[in-house]
């Protein structure tokens, strides 16, 4: 797959860690892919068989599995983690998420952060927009943790 949204990630599959977060431990941030027969199986499952839009297909690509920025939890599969999310959601109200929508029609689609707290005062829910495009909100945490900062 060619790589045009996520070349910082591309370029940074692997970083020892910096600044405060350096140690002797030898331990490195790495990153798992996903093949193109699980990206195509996650688009028919949840985008009515559409392709995603550019950038998240790398991303998955390049980190499907695991990414050193992102929070995947302790799930083995995207799926799991799309099911575990959703029943936390119900069951015990967690709150706060980010995500993309798949249907804007761009490559690289805007971050948004919904915070679903009922007892906000600002109204209930709030979906905001992070400003940044998904390549760049990623960018964005690669440099942090580039530089010795904890990218969450």
């Amino acid at each position: 797959m060619e790589i045009k949204y996520q070349t910082i990630l591309k370029n940074n599959l692997i970083i020892k860690p910096a600044g405060a977060m350096a140690d002797d431990s030898g331990f490195l941030f790495t990153v798992k892919p996903l093949t193109i027969d699980e990206i195509v199986n996650l688009e028919s499952i949840y985008n009515s068989e559409s392709l995603f839009p550019s950038s998240l297909r790398e991303l998955l690509f390049l980190a499907g599995k695991r990414c050193y920025v992102l929070d995947y939890g302790l799930n083995d599969t995207q799926e799991e983690m799309q099911d575990e999310v959703r029943d936390c959601l119900v069951e015990y109200g967690f709150n706060n998420l980010i995500f993309v929508y798949l249907d804007e029609g761009v490559n690289d689609p805007i971050v948004y952060q919904a915070n679903l707290d009922p007892y906000l005062s600002s109204g209930y829910p709030r979906i905001m927009s992070l400003k940044a495009s998904l390549s760049a909100f990623v960018n964005n945490r690669i440099s942090e943790l580039l530089n010795g900062y904890n990218p969450f």
